[in-house]
């Protein structure tokens, strides 16, 4: 039962090629491949090409907001 509940998730992912997610990002081609080899960014391969998976990458994206932008000084609460 859980194998199909996870394959009918997978199957309504959205899946993006690295052009795709160079775009998304804004970044260029060949740093998506460099983040996908090294694993710093969410992805599997397919044969030969890498994929990526949009759920994924923005899961990421919101994880390394949080990293990069933290504020430096602890909020005080009232």
């Amino acid at each position: 039962m859980r194998n199909q509940i996870e394959a009918r998730a997978f199957s309504q992912a959205v899946v993006l090629t690295v052009h795709d997610v160079a775009v998304y990002l804004r970044l260029s081609e060949a740093k998506v491949y460099r983040m996908a080899r090294e694993g710093s960014v969410p992805a599997f391969r397919l044969g030969r090409s890498w994929r990526f998976r949009k759920d994924l990458i923005d899961d990421w994206m919101l994880r390394e907001i949080g990293i990069k932008f933290r504020p430096a000084i602890p909020a005080v609460e009232d």
